[in-house]
């Protein structure tokens, strides 16, 4: 069955009123369609009052960006127009600080236990190829990531045909990755103007009917300023739920979507 996994980083921390007109207003665009909140843990510090407003909803489930935004892996953007953009990953030391710190919050704050990641700027070939990386996230926790957002020369988009997968071959196959899918928003906004709210969601309507067709799964990022930029009411989420529905097409939170997925896996391997 194809199903749409929607996760927004909430990474906002410079201006936190954008961030919680976010939250007021996604309470409502997602009444009756789940969700993932990845979150900075500098966001939690700036806005806990108000994320505690949707902590106990049962549409809205809590994982973590880490504490500020800092890189997992390095990154060398090539656009295709003769310049490569590089950006620098951080030691493991300062990964592990960082996504300690963000777990302490969301259980401090909230009462949750974090098991899942969204990866700063996003990689390609997520977490494959970083075996160390994968052991410090086990480590703390962390059984799902999400950081396979890029595709060979470091940019988008990330073709729908790579579907979710479990790191087995590096030695975790309890951890599954689950590639963020085609354009992030604010590369396909920046790039055609954030005004162009019918072009980006027929746009997204494209995408929704290519993964309908081949009952694939679709992993969309969006982020708490991006969501509302020349779109405060989030009409363009909104058109993009009402046509999932239209199409059979199932909504799922990441950690719902992990989970079955991990039952699936064991039932697998018990023969039952």
């Amino acid at each position: 069955m194809a199903t749409l996994l929607i996760g927004y980083d909430v990474e906002c921390e410079s201006k936190p009123e954008i961030t919680r007109h976010f939250l007021h207003t996604v309470a409502e665009v997602h009444a009756k369609h789940p969700c993932t909140l990845f979150l900075l843990g500098l966001v939690i510090e700036k806005n806990a009052d108000y994320l505690k407003k949707v902590a106990n909803n049962r549409m809205f489930d809590f994982q973590q960006h880490t504490y500020s935004h800092k890189l997992l892996k390095t990154i060398c953007i090539d656009r295709r127009n003769g310049t490569i953009e590089v950006h620098k990953g951080v030691s493991l030391q300062e990964i592990e600080e960082e996504v300690a710190k963000t777990s302490e919050l969301i259980r401090q704050e909230f009462g949750k236990e974090c098991i899942g990641l969204t990866g700063p700027w996003g990689y390609y070939r997520g977490l494959a190829d970083r075996p160390d990386i994968l052991e410090v996230l086990h480590r703390l926790g962390i059984r799902f990531t999400r950081t396979y957002g890029r595709d060979q020369f470091d940019f988008q988009p990330v073709a729908f045909e790579i579907q979710p997968f479990w790191y087995d071959a590096q030695g975790f196959p309890d951890i599954l990755e689950i590639p963020i899918h085609d354009w992030q928003d604010v590369y396909w906004r920046g790039m055609h103007g954030w005004d162009d709210i019918k072009g980006y969601s027929d746009h997204l309507l494209w995408c929704l009917d290519y993964v309908a067709q081949r009952n694939l799964i679709w992993s969309y990022a969006s982020h708490d300023w991006s969501s509302i930029l020349k779109d405060s009411d989030m009409t363009i989420i909104r058109t993009l739920l009402e046509a999932a529905d239209e199409r059979g097409v199932k909504v799922q939170s990441y950690l719902d979507y992990y989970i079955e997925q991990k039952e699936k896996r064991n039932a697998q391997q018990t023969g039952n």
